[in-house]
């Protein structure tokens, strides 16, 4: 017992710091969310301070939930995001890893250039993104498809094959900061920010494969798919369950790139939704911040679930 005693000793203070950083913020917004609290309010001043007389009970929650026109919007767009996000990497990851987990010219230079893209700022990376590449005048994505428009004009003029070209329509470059592929760019510039983080975890995790068991299974007739689906994918399903799990944490926090990309006019998530609030009605912000602290919980212990039972096999 001495020596449980003093090591708890030892952590107590940290521990209590780790409770009050936690709970304090918390215990606001609970405290805010069941209250009137209206920054901006001239027939109401009184709501304009967070007072016990302006008690509300739970009609923040019923607001938030039945009358704010975005916010099962939000929900299903922070949904869609996160699980389309999680997706890309994953595959892409795995692809990746297993391409370069093998020895070849310059290797350590292209792995510190996969990995490099993870350090950028969000908010860099989605104004390098909407900027450079996908608007649809100044960036790549202009410039390759009037490219394409200036080749197939080209070949309209050939003998032969004039005819087949002269059919093509002429293309227009897509605007991704419209409201209906809004969301498809956060999911690019995200995934592209995270896949290396995927890789990285998926390489290290190759390193220690069983080589033996490949050799085994080429020698019983085994192709290269069936190494992978048989052998690479068991042996990767603890970081796969791990990378899921962490970028799910993180992604449902996404506010940035949205700014960026939309302000949000038809493609908002949780937080997003929440700054809006916060803007004025600081009592629907902090219910819809519940929400969100219950979303997040739900679907963390789910994946803590999902990779506790994958470290458990």
């Amino acid at each position: 017992m001495s020596k449980r005693t003093l090591p708890r000793l030892l952590q107590t203070p940290a521990v209590v710091l780790l409770l009050i950083w936690m709970l304090i913020p918390l215990s606001m917004t609970l405290y805010f969310s069941f209250i009137r609290y209206v920054l901006n309010n001239l027939r109401r001043p009184e709501w304009t301070t967070p007072n016990l007389s302006n008690w509300r009970g739970f009609g923040n929650y019923e607001y938030v939930l039945f009358s704010a026109k975005d916010f099962w919007f939000a929900v299903q767009n922070s949904v869609f995001i996160v699980s389309s996000v999680i997706v890309v990497t994953v595959v892409l990851g795995l692809a990746i890893a297993v391409l370069i987990n093998r020895s070849f010219p310059g290797q350590g230079i292209v792995r510190v250039l996969l990995i490099s893209p993870f350090f950028v700022m969000p908010a860099v990376n989605g104004v390098l993104w909407i900027n450079m590449i996908l608007d649809p005048v100044l960036g790549l994505n202009g410039l390759a498809v009037n490219s394409i428009n200036d080749v197939v004009a080209g070949l309209r003029d050939f003998p032969l094959l004039g005819w087949f070209f002269s059919a093509w329509p002429v293309f227009e470059p897509m605007s991704f900061r419209a409201t209906q592929t809004s969301a498809y760019a956060v999911i690019v510039m995200v995934a592209w920010q995270w896949t290396p983080f995927a890789v990285l975890i998926f390489m290290t995790s190759l390193q220690s494969e069983d080589q033996q068991q490949k050799e085994a299974a080429i020698l019983d007739g085994a192709n290269a798919w069936s190494q992978f689906r048989n052998l690479t994918i068991p042996h990767l399903a603890r970081p796969i369950a791990i990378v899921v799990m962490i970028q799910s944490i993180f992604h449902l926090s996404l506010y940035a790139e949205i700014e960026i990309v939309s302000r949000g006019n038809g493609n908002k998530n949780l937080p997003y939704l929440i700054g809006e609030f916060t803007s004025n009605n600081i009592g629907a912000a902090s219910a819809a911040g519940i929400f969100a602290v219950i979303l997040a919980n739900i679907i963390a212990i789910f994946l803590l679930r999902m990779v506790g039972k994958s470290l458990m096999d």
